[in-house]
Order: structure tokens, then C-alpha cells, then sequence
């Protein structure tokens, strides 16, 4: 989970946004559940609204508040992460999916490291 709150802060977000820490726990779902394709809205939304006592919308409102935060902070690092030329603001499940990619890309990165 270190890992990803520290993403986000490379991204230029802080705890003082409500949606920094929905960001992390999304980023967590979504790593968790690789195997599978997961919704935003249907799984991850009420799932954090649930957890910090909010609602779906505030949830959704407050990540792309964080997207804002990163977009105007540090697009290239965000192009850097997603492996391609952001040309425009990504989504919340586009975000989401990116950062949760490049953590498990860094992860097996790290662990190949190790073993040889």
C-alpha cells in the first residue's frame, strides 16, 4: 500500500484530498483482482463508499478531483505511467487501471531483480 501512496504523491496529490485515499484503495481492488475484469461503478464505488461511511457519488466526485490534482501537476509522469502520450485527461477506471498496471509491472520487475 506504500507503493501507492507514494505514486500518488510523485503525481502531485496529498492526503489532503478525501480522494487520495479512495485512489490507494481502488488501486489496491484493482491489483487484487487482475484475474478478473472489475466495474467501477457496479464493484469499486459502493465498495469505498461503504468502507469511509460516504456515498458512490462523493467516491467518484473525489477521485476525479485527485485526476485533476495529477493532471495539472504532472502530466508527463502520468504519460510515463500509462506507457503512452496522454493526450487527454484519463477516466477514473483509465487512472485507476494505469496506476494498478504499473505497480504490478513494477512488483514483477523487482521480483525477476531478486531471482537472478
Amino acid at each position: 500500500m506504500k507503493q501507492v501512496y507514494h505514486l500518488i504523491r510523485k503525481l502531485g496529490a496529498t492526503s489532503k484530498y478525501k480522494g487520495y485515499y479512495f485512489v490507494a484503495e481502488a488501486v489496491k481492488i484493482s491489483m487484487e483482482s487482475q484475474e478478473h475484469p472489475i466495474k467501477i461503478t457496479k464493484d469499486i464505488y459502493p465498495s469505498l463508499a461503504r468502507k469511509f461511511r460516504s456515498t458512490p457519488m462523493n467516491v467518484e466526485h473525489d477521485i476525479r478531483t485527485i485526476i485533476n490534482v495529477c493532471w495539472m501537476a504532472n502530466r508527463e509522469m502520468m504519460s510515463e505511467i500509462a506507457g503512452y502520450t496522454l493526450n487527454y485527461r484519463p477516466t477514473n477506471s483509465e487512472f485507476i487501471d494505469m496506476l494498478a498496471y504499473y505497480l504490478i509491472q513494477m512488483e514483477e520487475n523487482t521480483d525477476k531483480k531478486k531471482r537472478a
